[in-house]
């Protein structure tokens, strides 16, 4: 299999995915208090909802990026 087998057309690592992320989440925010009448406290219990929600399916990576890359005894 060639290296030609592959294309990614989204962002390829970790930052780039982030800020991605973080577009399409201010994106999303900036369109609901444009279109809709939810005011931002709704808006901040829906993220705090989905924070509880991410948190509690475990699906936290406490990686080098988070710890600082250093060794840790």
């Amino acid at each position: 299999m060639s290296s030609d087998d592959f294309y990614f057309s989204g962002p390829r690592d970790y930052d780039e995915q982030t800020d991605a992320f973080r577009f399409d989440l201010d994106d999303l925010i900036d369109r609901y208090k444009m279109e809709f009448d939810i005011n931002t406290f709704v808006m901040i219990g829906a993220l705090q909802e989905k924070v509880k929600e991410l948190c509690d399916e475990g699906n936290m990576d406490m990686g080098d990026e988070m710890l600082g890359g250093g060794t840790y005894e």
